[in-house]
């Protein structure tokens, strides 16, 4: 997961970003997930903690592309569950419905191309995530505690 949610993200940004800075145009739109913007996970501590990094990292540098007046765009994409023929195979439960892949992807790319720096694909997820900044953090990793038991069974 680290290789996958941390390096792979790592590594290919700063691997395309020159040339796009150089050319002073192109788009990276890294995936994360609306666990990247919750305080903690417990019981998926590994996977929160990488998307953390992932809306962190790339953050920071839409901030410093955008201080440096440049015309590259970076943002992160923060969907909940997205439903995927995966999601069947593996056998992954959520508590909350999916949306499809082709609505996350047409979304994602409508934002994407008017700038925004962080894309969450549903008006659930950022009313649990404004209502997340306003409680107490402890609050929030206890009842996220609670969701990843009931998705364990």
């Amino acid at each position: 997961m680290i290789d996958v949610n941390i390096k792979a993200v790592h590594i290919l940004t700063k691997k395309f970003l020159p040339d796009m800075i150089a050319k002073n145009e192109g788009y990276i739109l890294n995936v994360a997930s609306v666990a990247g913007l919750m305080p903690a996970g417990p019981y998926m501590a590994t996977y929160y903690a990488t998307k953390a990094y992932v809306t962190s990292f790339t953050s920071a540098i839409a901030e410093e592309l955008e201080e440096k007046k440049s015309n590259v765009y970076v943002g992160s994409l923060c969907p909940g569950p997205v439903d995927t023929e995966f999601n069947k195979v593996a056998d992954v439960k959520f508590n909350l419905k999916g949306i499809t892949s082709e609505y996350c992807v047409n979304y994602a790319l409508d934002k994407m191309y008017k700038r925004k720096k962080i894309i969450v694909p549903t008006m659930l997820l950022k009313g649990a995530l404004f209502s997340s900044k306003l409680a107490p953090r402890n609050l929030v990793v206890r009842l996220t505690s609670r969701q990843q038991k009931k998705k364990q069974g």
